[in-house]
């Protein structure tokens, strides 16, 4: 019998990126991988599936930023039992804080070094297999205000809105 290939979701709003994240996934990986452009369609698949690691931008349509507030909700709907990897042009120390701080298991900065994606994906799935992916927890946080403007996401019979100061 083969072994169950593994599901990995992508959020990001730039079409192009997700097409050549799958075009790379299909030539070095043996995954099912989804891309979606909106949050809403991301939280839509999560209901249906659990996928086994999640690729989140942190600047989507919803608007800038909006990445921290999925990372959460997805680091919480599934408490910790799944890697994150945070990938996206904002690479400061404040973002990348934030995004470990918000449930991320892994940062990776746009341009993007798909050697390095291949590799951090392998690993953060043979972790997530015996439950011992990295979770970090930061040190010496750095203080940042965060200011995040979403428009409302349908969830189940609920709405999310994140504010944040």
């Amino acid at each position: 019998m083969a072994p169950v290939k593994k599901t990995i979701f992508h959020v990001d709003d730039d079409i192009e990126i997700l097409n050549l994240v799958k075009s790379v996934f299909d030539k070095r990986l043996s995954v099912n991988y989804q891309g979606f452009e909106t949050v809403e369609a991301l939280l839509q698949a999560t209901k249906n599936k659990e996928p086994d690691l999640c690729i989140i931008d942190l600047n989507l349509t919803e608007s800038l930023g909006a990445g921290f507030a999925v990372t959460k909700v997805i680091r919480d709907k599934v408490e910790g039992k799944m890697p994150i990897i945070v990938m996206s042009k904002r690479s400061h120390a404040k973002d990348i804080s934030l995004a470990l701080e918000f449930g991320a298991s892994d940062f990776l900065a746009k341009p993007v070094d798909f050697d390095l994606l291949i590799e951090k994906v392998m690993y953060l799935l043979r972790g997530a297999e015996s439950n011992m992916f990295p979770v970090h927890r930061i040190k010496k946080p750095v203080k940042a205000t965060l200011e995040v403007h979403l428009k409302p996401v349908k969830l189940d019979e609920a709405y999310l809105y994140v504010s944040s100061k």
